[in-house]
């Protein structure tokens, strides 16, 4: 890509990017460098995309945002074993963007997979056990809670979000706290693409799209197996681990 676009795209993602950590600019660079345009043709990793708009800075722009998954992780196979919710999400996206029309919401669904694959992914962590401790207090134990229902369980019983432990961890109650608590399962361009995508996600659903986007199947698949295998680093962790280090499968 030539350094006038690189720069550009650079300046327009930093210029919304809320959670960036230290590497991330080098990284995209990077991932940019990679990118080349052609006629009406973007080509990246061996695929060729035909996207016809009449600004070119726009329309690398557009399809880059709506693209993430497919840049950061390149192309991937999507999974087959997501849970039921997250199965229905995946398979929308894939319709949206079928209808070649809706491009906005699609990109919305598709990053929206990833937002939900992070809850699904704490749920999964917790276990059926769920121990929440506050200091000089007597624990509260529960049993087969995900993770929306216990922040609701927290909130409706006035226990302070920032008082307490979960299983022996903070409890990440935000959005930014629980891409923070993900980090430790997710390698670096994993953890780029999460804080990134939904970010984007956070602007498409509050109307402040500036882009023309161009979402593509190819990077559906990279969305699913992302969340795949931050749901595999999270199984098979519970709450002995936790508290004895000890991996229970």
């Amino acid at each position: 890509m030539d350094k006038k676009y690189k720069d550009y795209l650079l300046e327009s993602v930093f210029n919304f990017f809320q959670y960036p950590e230290k590497t991330d600019r080098f990284t995209l660079g990077k991932i940019m460098d990679s990118i080349e345009y052609s006629g009406n043709e973007i080509v990246y990793n061996r695929n060729r995309f035909n996207v016809d708009v009449d600004d070119k800075e726009r329309k690398i722009l557009g399809f880059f945002l709506a693209n993430l998954p497919l840049f950061i992780l390149g192309n991937r196979t999507k999974r087959n074993d997501l849970t039921l919710k997250l199965t229905k999400l995946q398979n929308d996206t894939y319709e949206l963007i079928n209808l070649n029309k809706f491009n906005e919401i699609a990109t919305l669904e598709m990053y929206l997979l990833l937002e939900m694959g992070l809850r699904c992914a704490y749920s999964k962590w917790l276990g059926e056990k769920i121990v929440i401790s506050k200091y000089g207090e007597k624990d509260i134990m529960l049993h087969n809670y995900d993770y929306r229902r216990l922040k609701l369980y927290i909130r409706l019983n006035k226990i302070g979000y920032y008082d307490i432990r979960v299983n022996n961890e903070p409890f990440p109650n935000s959005e930014n706290s629980l891409l923070h608590w993900a980090g430790k399962f997710l390698d670096k361009n994993s953890g780029l693409l999460f804080r990134l995508a939904l970010n984007v996600r956070n602007l498409l659903a509050h109307g402040e799209n500036e882009w023309e986007l161009f979402p593509v199947k190819h990077s559906v698949d990279s969305a699913s197996f992302a969340v795949g295998k931050l749901m595999d680093r999270c199984a098979g962790i519970n709450i002995n681990e936790k508290f004895y280090g000890k991996k229970i499968y």
